[in-house]
């Protein structure tokens, strides 16, 4: 059985439990056991963390680097920004030991160390190459017959080690395929949903980010979104909600990899708790399972 350390982030519990509740279905069904990260804290947040103090977001990050350490387990994410900012920092500790010496003394009187032995994955790497498409397929008994968009997001183009920056979109691709969803192209995969901008231009983020791939997706004919990053998630739903303010309405259900695959599965819909959402999600799994 393929066995990791879980790291769910912040987003997907206290926000969005349905992607939690999803993904632990999927991996109980695939034989893949997720280990819960018993302790863990914000990953931290990738962008303004950094930006602020490098020291902090380091020392945050590689003590929850050290509590997967202590489980003798690779860490797999299903959050992108998480995945950003493990990777990262477990690059900066490994190719840097100054550094790492640096960040273990901050560590050493809450009791943690971290000998740079952890291998950070998402949990669509581990999917498609360990798990395997072929297996994934056999489990699928409700294939959907609707159509998609997909948002890869900004995070999920990260190779650490160089290399093909489409190498985990295009897992992710293949893995929404495996669903039976058609997948449809709207020409602006790569843009940002806008996230990181709101913080700082709700009105560029919605309007000039967020607006324009909901329009090229609604144009494309898409029943729904596939994601597979919460901040992203949390972009296309709320937005849409904001974006009634400037006069303009979209309904557009923004579904999880993971809540998606689950429903291919044949998970009841009523046993993901759907409701969470703030697009029309639970309507759209209404309306696949009852076709």
């Amino acid at each position: 059985m393929v066995k990791y350390a879980s790291f769910l982030g912040c987003q997907i519990p206290m926000r969005i439990p349905s992607i939690e509740i999803a993904s632990r279905k999927v991996f109980e069904k695939i034989g893949l056991e997720a280990v819960d990260l018993l302790g863990y804290s914000c990953c931290p947040e990738p962008v303004i963390s950094r930006l602020l103090d490098k020291t902090a977001w380091l020392a945050v990050s590689a003590r929850n680097l050290a509590l997967a350490e202590e489980l003798g387990l690779d860490l797999m994410t299903l959050c992108n920004g998480c995945y950003e900012t493990l990777v990262e920092t477990n690059e900066v500790l490994k190719q840097e030991p100054e550094e790492l010496h640096k960040i273990n003394e901050i560590l050493k009187p809450y009791g943690k160390e971290y000998a740079g032995k952890v291998k950070v994955k998402h949990a669509v790497e581990v999917l498609y190459e360990e798990i395997g498409v072929d297996k994934i397929k056999q489990h699928v008994v409700n294939p959907q017959r609707i159509r998609v968009a997909l948002h890869y997001g900004c995070h999920m183009y990260r190779e650490p080690e160089g290399g093909d920056i489409n190498r985990k979109p295009n897992m992710m691709k293949e893995l929404t395929r495996v669903t039976g969803v058609e997948i449809v192209d709207y020409g602006i995969e790569r843009l940002c949903c806008g996230y990181p901008s709101m913080q700082a231009d709700e009105e560029f983020s919605l309007k000039q980010r967020l607006l324009l791939k909901l329009k090229r997706i609604k144009e494309a004919g898409a029943d729904a979104v596939v994601l597979s990053c919460p901040a992203c998630t949390i972009q296309f739903e709320i937005g849409q909600i904001m974006l009634k303010q400037y006069g303009v309405q979209y309904r557009i259900p923004c579904i999880n990899l993971m809540e998606l695959m689950a429903i291919s599965f044949g998970v009841p819909s009523k046993d993901l708790h759907l409701e969470f959402h703030k697009s029309p999600v639970l309507q759209l799994a209404q309306k696949m399972e009852a076709t």
